[in-house]
């Protein structure tokens, strides 16, 4: 038969739920956490160099129609690339095309725009 726990107070919490009047746990008395000497875990956490390494690719949101996103889905698919890849190498023909037609215009901190 298990042994009763008879408790004389109510537990109180601080503002974060932890409970601050314990005294024992399970009738077990706690250590004194002033008496330890507690050091901190020398492994885990954030490491120098550590993580996937940057492609240099900055992420963009498009909204495109439908139609386009499944043609362009089925091309990565076809061709084993990526969807990015492939939006790219289309873009940058587009790009390449106006530059050639000397359609875009450089402008200072925004990159070429259209030249209308």
């Amino acid at each position: 038969m298990k042994k009763r726990i008879h408790r004389l107070e109510k537990p109180q919490f601080d503002a974060d739920g932890y409970q601050v009047n314990i005294k024992d746990l399970n009738g077990e008395a706690l250590p004194n956490l002033k008496k330890l000497n507690s050091q901190p875990f020398a492994h885990g956490g954030a490491r120098v160099g550590a993580g996937r390494k940057s492609s240099g690719r900055k992420q963009v949101l498009l909204r495109l129609n439908p139609d386009l996103i499944s043609e362009m889905r089925m091309e990565a698919k076809r061709t084993h690339k990526t969807l990015s890849d492939i939006a790219e190498a289309r873009l940058g023909l587009v790009h390449a095309d106006l530059k050639e037609r000397n359609i875009l215009v450089p402008t200072a901190g925004r990159g070429a725009i259209p030249n209308v």
